[in-house]
């Protein structure tokens, strides 16, 4: 045993410890590299002050960009995001045709450039939604002007747009309805203290670009169409409508040069109204009240009833009507054995009638011959001579004119005595037109079919209008061949007229004929524009029906009529000879009655065009000939 004098021994386990050093080998010590080795000293960098200052900015910047954003799209529906998107892509566009649309470019790579413009816009509007809805079915009604890419890819928006959520819609209806004390006071579900409870259907009977329409029932017990905006459109509508004027400036007098920028401002006018169904309201009761005076109308049309107490801003409550869609022709001419079997065929089971209930489309039977479909048992020209009579007393007369009488906001129902009733919805697009507008209007009508030259210039020229029979072709939706030689030449060649030269001399020809057709813009008044989509939404309703109607006709009769209220002493015609004078034109119009029957008889023994598709075909011709445009068919059907 180890003996530790004069001291205690270590613990044991601190000898185990020194054993086990013992056994190990020695750790050679470290050796520093020479200077040689090292290779030459580096001096560290200093962080330049003007790097740190950009790269705090860029920091900065990004937080910003990035708080802004999720700001935009969370709170404000993406209003900014969307005018961005706009801007974008139109800048995009716009540079797209500087550099190649030019005399050099082939036919193909023309088309190319128009196919991407036109993609390019369909994304935009899809992207974009909203009022960019109600954009993409402006393009789609004038794609007939602009290149077929355009009209194929755009006919999309005529479609029912997606639902908002029942979560949005509630949002809509507190803040609107929250001042009512059954609101505020009231318990349970919040449409049900406002109607009737377990009424209210969530699922909209239909979805457009600004608003969808709910079924529900008053406590009082009428059954009412609730039309509910969606939520972001007041957010987005006034930078929407800002970035739309400008956008048309830009394109129409900077890129292509065509003066159509000065009638934006009103375009946009309108459309915003529409947004406002206080302004709505207003229309469908002055509307109301107009068919209600006028005879000819009166137990003919039917303009559903307001509830105005219930009705704001943002929410329109109307009378709820059933009916059949102008558009389903089937469905209106087909034998009549009930309402509820209307859209049903013979073979089809009775409880399942009982069960459906009348159908407001026309299902085809998916094979074999066609069947027989119940329907309302009306014919086609009753119907058609009772839209004419109501337009043509809006825009003559009235003086407040529905201008998109397309085939969704108009439905037919059958009357007690069989006869066809005409139902007008969606009141919310409309002008309002001055007595001296009308009777000028009036008068620039009835000289068109007496072939009273001097009148048809002297409106054009009040007007601010240079060509006064190419405007008169542009009324009539017909070619005019009662002025100077150019349009009866046209109309009178044989055969269809192909378009000469490249697409780029038919832009320039088209922008000169432009310029010269509008001498002073400031002139021309803006309702024609509105005027002419209403007349061509009517003329597609008519031939869509086989062209059952003389609507030219119709239209100068009820011209030449207003011509009588207007006194003498306002340029009119006064009451007796005003009268004297419409008796006249009924005698001259009688010719053109002659040459519709003709045609019609015609079409029935012979098969071929009907009147309206005779006329189509003649205006392309004028349109090529006069102002280089190439109308597609669906310039005619509105």
């Amino acid at each position: 045993m180890l003996l530790f004098r004069g001291r205690p021994p270590p613990p044991t386990h601190l000898l185990t410890a020194a054993r086990s050093t013992a056994s190990t080998p020695r750790v050679t010590g470290f050796v520093p590299p020479s200077p040689e080795s090292l290779g030459k000293p580096r001096i560290p960098r200093k962080s330049s002050p003007r790097l740190r200052k950009y790269g705090r900015r860029l920091a900065y910047t990004t937080a910003l960009g990035t708080t802004l954003y999720l700001a935009d799209r969370f709170l404000n529906y993406s209003t900014f995001t969307r005018n961005f998107r706009t801007l974008g892509t139109c800048t995009l566009i716009a540079l797209d045709y500087k550099l190649n649309f030019a005399p050099s470019k082939s036919s193909r790579q023309l088309s190319r450039l128009h196919e991407r413009s036109a993609d390019r816009l369909l994304d935009l509007c899809l992207t974009n939604g909203g009022l960019y809805q109600k954009m993409g079915q402006a393009i789609a009604m004038q794609s007939a002007v602009l290149p077929p890419v355009f009209q194929a890819k755009f006919s999309q928006f005529f479609d029912e747009t997606p639902q908002a959520g029942w979560k949005e819609v509630e949002k809509v209806l507190r803040e609107e309805y929250g001042h009512l004390p059954e609101v505020r006071h009231g318990t349970g579900e919040l449409v049900d203290r406002i109607f009737m409870p377990g009424t209210w259907e969530r699922k909209a009977i239909g979805s457009a670009s600004v608003a969808q329409v709910h079924r529900a029932r008053l406590k009082t017990g009428e059954w009412v169409a609730v039309k509910v905006q969606k939520p972001w459109i007041e957010r987005q509508v006034g930078l929407d409508l800002w970035m739309f004027e400008s956008v048309s400036y830009f394109f129409s007098e900077k890129l292509f040069a065509l003066p159509l920028s000065y009638f934006a401002p009103y375009i946009s006018a309108r459309l915003f109204q529409e947004t406002d169904f206080i302004n709505e309201a207003n229309n469908a009761t002055l509307m109301r009240d107009f068919v209600l005076s006028e005879p000819s109308l009166r137990n003919k049309v039917h303009i559903p009833l307001v509830y105005p107490h219930l009705s704001t801003r943002r929410i329109l409550v109307t009378e709820w009507i059933d009916g059949v869609p102008v558009s389903a022709r089937p469905l209106l001419t087909g034998p009549y054995r009930g309402p509820a079997w209307i859209g049903h065929t013979p073979t089809t089971p009775y409880n399942q009638v009982l069960s459906e209930g009348p159908l407001k489309k026309y299902r085809p039977p998916p094979s074999g011959p066609p069947q027989t479909v119940y329907g309302l048992g009306l014919r086609e020209r009753d119907i058609m001579q009772i839209m004419v009579d109501l337009f043509c007393a809006q825009m003559f007369m009235f003086g407040s004119l529905h201008c998109d009488p397309h085939p969704g906001n108009i439905l037919i129902r059958r009357t007690p005595a069989g006869r066809p009733e005409l139902v007008l919805l969606d009141h919310g697009l409309y002008i309002s037109t001055t007595p001296e507008f009308r009777r000028q209007y009036a008068e620039f009508w009835r000289a068109l079919f007496t072939f009273d030259n001097a009148t048809i210039q002297r409106v054009a020229s009040q007007w601010g209008i240079a060509n006064a029979d190419l405007f008169a072709s542009a009324t009539l939706l017909r070619p005019y061949t009662g002025g100077s030689n150019d349009i009866a030449d046209i109309v009178g060649e044989e055969g269809s007229h192909e378009r000469g030269g490249s697409a780029f001399a038919a832009h320039e020809k088209m922008r000169e004929k432009m310029g010269a057709f509008l001498e002073d813009q400031e002139k021309m008044p803006k309702e024609l524009i509105f005027i002419g989509r209403n007349m061509r939404i009517v003329q597609a309703n008519n031939q869509a029906l086989g062209s059952p109607v003389n609507r030219i006709k119709i239209i100068a009769l009820w011209a030449s009529r207003s011509l009588t209220r207007f006194p003498a002493a306002t340029g009119g015609d006064g009451f007796f000879k005003g009268w004297l004078r419409h008796l006249v034109f009924k005698v001259v119009v009688l010719g053109l009655d002659i040459v519709f029957w003709y045609g019609r008889v015609r079409q029935a023994l012979l098969g071929g065009a009907g009147f309206e598709e005779r006329l189509e075909e003649r205006m392309r011709r004028v349109a090529m000939e006069e102002l280089g445009v190439e109308l597609n068919h669906g310039v005619f059907e509105g």
